[in-house]
């Protein structure tokens, strides 16, 4: 077998990791991003690592082209085509108000560049899928004359009910693709067959304004892959945790959303296993960002609800997952009432932080963990790349002189602040879902993850801090373990006094044959996994609660202990179930997964031969503090270090505070106990 790479390309850098199942071994590599041309940045890493691309035989990419082309308005333009008299859907968007009494807030604009380019056709279908007026090909074909002269690159097509029955939007696109050849169109029903209509139309828009960039980047990309010498097809990690065949993501952009930092919660999923860890928050902390995610009962959450920005959503099937703005490239501010402020603006990879000598001029919070002495500049990117210490304090004492702080007490403030919003994330994926932190451990992987994991579990009172192997480039790592993935969901509304097992059998029937279809399209051709579940409300309820649902034929029994499952559930969340209540079967979800073979990691080997030795660092409260500094490689298992310690490796840097321990587990994790009581 051929070597098996993960590259996770993001903001500030391009993580890459590469096992040889031959001999267990795993090189890792970070090199810099190249925002202008994203894919430069993978070919330089495989030049960098000196990695054979003949030999590859398998390649999982994770990438935030989509992600970023959302962000920066960075899309094509669309022509939005829906039923007459909807045309205003992505202007209207839903009442709320992010700021409830701003009378000068406005809402997001919606990726539809103008309101010419939403266009109506008078075919219609009613709730139960009954036609009120076909379709008129003609007006079609005058409406695809309207979208040639328009100029748009892209179309999305959300025809209303077209989840119900979908016969009119087929017939709509055969004829766009008939007339529009060249012009890719993103169809509601294929990219969200959901009931609400403005997020059904959001997503598929969504979906439409990053189809010609994405083609663009996965042809540029598979290219110059050839050119390299690579033979082997190659997958990209989809925003659910599964990977597909980088040919299907093309078509389906939107699935990659978050794709990058889905890898690192495959990997938590992984590792949270072999370590026995059943209940696990993440924090993941590279240079332009962090994620957070949480892990209950050993397995991982998913969701649909994702915005692109607020009030613009995508329902698209996603790990859930929490970003904020604060990585080690978050640049430090003082705001007009003269409070300091850590992001979420970022110095990126170009220029980035002040200490990489590149241009930038704006304190980061990297610049402030190497001027408090918690990195190495000689050792950065395993000394690849070395920090330029020189100008950061007079930037700091421009910074600070304002509000009265010196470079220090200024770099420690800044380190705090991006410590106290990542805390701040964390409790939106737990205590805000009722999951109480402190009976959790955290997982800190990333860049800069690491380097302020204790603190952040400090301020949380989680009592264990867990850094896995590589943590630098641990996302890239969980694009080696991704599985083929895919969801379905499908509105169908259906009651509980109305309704049978037979009948709920044919609609999983349905969903699961295209599920399947989709599944061998992305390059699985085993015997897949299946899951399947039910969202489900109480009858007048707007929200909805998933609900699983047992495999293989169902019969009344057991359809009647899904329903009380619901009632459990309902429980839980809300304090109360209404017994006997009619419930609303709103959703059906089926979830294929194609298991890919299991990569043994066990072996896995990297670099030695570093001696301890100390430096000292800046505490808050204390000053400078003398500090034991070990390469993780040094480390024997079970050998423990008390802090302040630094713990450095090719990828990251470890901090443990003065009062912590760190010690190396059998399995090559480090783990850092914090002295809070569960």
């Amino acid at each position: 077998m051929g070597l098996v790479i993960g590259i996770d390309t993001g903001g500030t850098f391009t993580d890459m990791v590469v096992f040889d199942p031959a001999t267990g071994h795993v090189d890792s590599l970070k090199t810099s991003s190249t925002p202008s041309t994203p894919g430069r940045a993978i070919v330089n890493a495989l030049g960098e690592g000196g990695v054979d691309a003949a030999a590859i035989e398998t390649f999982t990419h994770g990438t935030t082209v989509g992600t970023n082309a959302l962000i920066e308005r960075t899309g094509c333009k669309v022509a939005f085509v829906t039923t007459k008299g909807f045309e205003d859907t992505p202007f209207i968007q839903r009442i709320n108000r992010k700021v409830l009494y701003d009378l000068r807030w406005t809402k997001t604009e919606p990726l539809v560049a103008s309101r010419r380019l939403c266009l109506g056709l008078d075919g219609r279908l009613d709730a139960d899928g009954t036609e009120v007026r076909p379709l008129d090909e003609q007006e079609v074909r005058e409406l695809c004359r309207r979208i040639r002269e328009s100029g748009a690159e892209a179309v999305a097509l959300c025809l209303l009910f077209s989840y119900v029955r979908t016969d009119h939007e087929e017939r709509v696109k055969e004829i766009v693709s008939e007339e529009l050849a060249d012009l890719p169109i993103s169809v509601s029903s294929e990219v969200a067959p959901i009931w609400r209509e403005y997020e059904r139309s959001s997503t598929t828009i969504a979906d439409a304004y990053l189809r010609p960039l994405f083609r663009r980047y996965v042809a540029s990309l598979d290219g110059a892959l050839r050119t390299s010498g690579m033979t082997r097809e190659w997958t990209l990690m989809k925003s659910n945790g599964g990977a597909m065949l980088s040919g299907a993501a093309a078509d389906a952009p939107i699935q990659t959303v978050m794709s990058g930092p889905a890898g690192g919660m495959t990997a938590t999923e992984h590792l949270a296993r072999t370590l026995g860890e059943a209940n696990v928050l993440t924090l993941d902390m590279g240079g332009t960002s962090a994620d957070v995610g949480i892990i209950v009962g050993g397995a991982q959450r998913h969701t649909t609800e994702y915005e692109i920005e607020w009030g613009l959503p995508a329902a698209v099937p996603l790990i859930d997952i929490k970003s904020i703005g604060a990585g080690g490239g978050s640049i430090a501010w003082v705001d007009a009432g003269g409070f300091l402020r850590a992001g979420p603006r970022s110095a990126g990879a170009e220029p980035g932080p002040i200490c990489y000598g590149r241009g930038g001029t704006e304190v980061t919070v990297t610049d402030a963990n190497l001027l408090l002495g918690r990195l190495d500049p000689d050792y950065f990117l395993a000394g690849r790349m070395r920090l330029d210490p020189s100008s950061v304090s007079d930037a700091m004492e421009a910074l600070g002189e304002p509000i009265g702080l010196g470079p220090l007490e200024l770099a420690a403030s800044i380190v705090e602040i991006a410590n106290e919003n990542m805390a701040s994330a964390i409790k939106m994926v737990s205590l805000e879902r009722g999951h109480d932190p402190r009976r959790f451990s955290l997982l800190a992987f990333g860049g800069a993850g690491p380097l302020h994991a204790a603190a952040v579990a400090r301020v949380l009172g989680i009592p264990k801090v867990i850094v896995p192997q590589y943590p630098g480039v641990f996302s890239a790592l969980g694009l080696l373990l991704a599985d083929i993935r895919v969801d379905k969901v499908w509105t169908q509304a259906f009651r509980s006094n109305d309704v049978d097992a037979p009948l709920v059998n044919r609609q999983f029937e349905r969903i699961t044959e295209r599920a399947l279809a989709e599944l061998r399209q992305e390059g699985f051709a085993g015997d897949p996994e299946i899951r399947r579940a039910i969202n489900m409300r109480y009858f007048g309820q707007n929200y909805e609660h998933e609900v699983e649902i047992e495999g293989g034929e169902l019969d009344e029994a057991a359809l009647e202990r899904a329903f009380r499952r619901f009632d459990e559930l309902h429980a839980e969340r809300y304090g109360y179930a209404i017994d006997r209540e009619v419930i609303e079967l709103v959703s059906f979800k089926v979830t294929v997964i194609g298991k890919r073979a299991p990569l043994d990691l066990s072996r896995a080997n990297g670099a030695s031969g570093f001696a301890a030795s100390s430096r000292p660092v800046y505490v808050r409260g204390q000053g400078f503090v003398d500090a034991t500094v070990a390469h993780r490689s040094s480390l024997e298992p079970g050998e423990m270090i008390a802090g302040p310690a630094v713990i450095q490796e090719e990828g990251a840097t470890l901090f443990v505070e003065p009062g912590m321990t760190v010690e190396r587990l059998p399995q090559g994790a480090l783990l850092i106990e914090t002295g809070a009581v569960r």
